[in-house]
């Protein structure tokens, strides 16, 4: 086995449960968290998913207009993206939770500058210019732009067509 140092957060209802995974798998080189948030922990693991296939795509569309891939690791990129994904002082993010309670885009606009909303317009003209398949931009402005409502985001997104990873 590898002994790269890894972690994982091992969740069920009943904390006990979860100590005696964490207890039963923990190693110098694996370490298990416990936790009671089932909910939590299957979002996080799930949803960094399409954050990750976004950088990806964010950093092949710098290369392909001749920057740098190595920015987007840094503070320009990953960087700022954490503290706008994440930071509760973020007009971004409140703007995207203030949707999926149900507030429109219009009467969130009123209030305060979400520059995130002209930008995914952007982007998507920029995919569509440059022939990138951005699905995940794509369902954000169609969302913004009230062309679909929150609860069709996730089939638009896993219900396009399979193909292969490359």
């Amino acid at each position: 086995m590898n002994k790269t140092p890894s972690a994982v957060v091992v969740a069920s209802k009943y904390l006990y449960h979860a100590v005696y995974v964490q207890r039963a798998l923990s190693t110098v080189d694996f370490r298990v968290y416990s936790s009671q948030d089932i909910i939590g922990t299957q979002l996080g693991g799930s949803l960094k998913n399409p954050l990750a296939i976004g950088a990806g795509m964010i950093e092949e569309a710098l290369r392909c207009n001749g920057g740098q891939p190595i920015t987007i690791s840094g503070l320009a990129g990953i960087g700022d993206l954490m503290l706008t994904a994440f930071g509760s002082l973020s007009r971004n993010r409140t703007c995207g939770m203030r949707i999926i309670q149900g507030e429109k885009i219009e009467d969130i606009l009123k209030e305060t500058t979400v520059e995130g909303v002209p930008t995914a317009e952007v982007a998507v003209h920029f995919a569509d210019q440059c022939g990138l398949d951005l699905p995940i931009f794509k369902a954000v402005n169609a969302m913004l732009k009230g062309q679909i409502k929150r609860e069709e985001m996730q089939n638009l997104l896993m219900n396009r067509p399979l193909k292969s990873e490359t």
